[in-house]
Parts: C-alpha cells; structure tokens; sequence
C-alpha cells in the first residue's frame, strides 16, 4: 500500500471512530431524561485535595553550623539543608522539607533558579498536614549547583506547594563548605 492510501485509510478509520457513541459516559436508560449522563453518588469517594499550602511570609535563610534551614524565625523550618558525612567519609546533604505527606510516598523535590533545574528524590517519613520529606544527596552531585548562584530559588514538591528561597549566599557557603570535607574525594 502507497504512502498516500495508508493516509487515507488511517484518516477514513478516525473520521468513523469519531462518529460513533461514546462509551465513556455512563448514560441513564429510562426515565424523562435519556440520552442523558446519569449522576453518581459520590459518598465515601476520595475528596479532592486541598489547595497546596503557602509560603509564609517573612520566611529567611538561618544558618546554624552544617545546618542551614528556610522559615520564619521561631516557627519550624519549611526546607532545612544539612551537611552529613556518610561512613566512607563521603560528604552528603539532606533534604528535609516540611509540608503535606502521605505515608510511603515518594517524589521529586524541584529545585529551579541559577540557571538550573534540579530534581531530587525525597520520601514521606511522616505523614499528615505537618508531614515531613527527607532525601540524602551527595554533596558532590552537579545537580546541587542550583543552590550556588545570586538568584532566588524555587522548590516545589507535587502537594507541598513552593517556596520561593530568597537570595543568599548561605546555600553556597554550606555546599562548598560540605565539598571541602568530603573525605571520599581525597582517598581516591
């Protein structure tokens, strides 16, 4: 078969497709309103989730040590970064973002600005409105780089919302900083 006939065939098979009943309604067969999508009763469904929560205002950067953590002063921390070291000497930084969970879920944490997109794996460790995210990440991974620039950085998790972190110096300073002692690197 030509080129120009399997075109026609594939556009006379969507043209006739396109003209049939729709099996995806659920229509009622009797009464006063046939023809008619049929409602269903929707107690004990799933409920729509909330809208994502927001940012607080006044939320900052405060630096204590290998912890770095965004919030409002005095109130917990919406996203903490922390520098570890693993048993090889290996410099990691956990993520903990605190926002809405579902026990044993997991998702990706994205981070955008500088420049960069970056996308890191979290899991729910605690569940509920104040749950909390965690994700272990090699201080030496490029991805981390987002954290390094000038600018203002998103970080969105699917349900949690956005914060958007403010300008610093202070990402930086704690990344570099977690590279510096990475005893992994200078074993090798």
């Amino acid at each position: 078969m030509t080129r120009s006939g399997t075109l026609a065939s594939l556009t006379l098979a969507l043209a006739l497709a396109a003209c049939s009943q729709s099996q995806g309604q659920v229509v009622a067969s009797s009464g006063p309103a046939d023809g008619y999508p049929a409602r269903l009763n929707l107690v004990g469904a799933e409920q729509p989730q909330e809208a994502a929560p927001r940012q607080p205002e006044g939320a900052q950067w405060l630096a204590a040590g290998e912890r770095l953590s965004f919030g409002v002063p005095g109130q917990a921390a919406l996203l903490t970064l922390t520098c570890e070291r693993d048993p090889s000497g290996a410099s990691l930084i956990r993520l903990v973002r605190t926002t809405r969970a579902e026990s044993g879920a997991k998702a990706l944490l994205a981070l955008i600005g500088n420049g960069r997109i970056a996308r890191l794996p979290v899991n729910a460790m605690a569940d509920g409105e104040a749950g909390r995210w965690e994700g272990l990440v090699p201080a030496v991974d490029p991805r981390l780089d987002v954290l390094k620039g000038i600018n203002s950085v998103e970080a969105t998790l699917p349900g949690g919302g956005t914060l958007q972190l403010k300008s610093s110096g202070e990402p930086r300073r704690l990344l570099e900083a977690c590279r510096a002692r990475d005893l992994s690197r200078a074993a090798v």
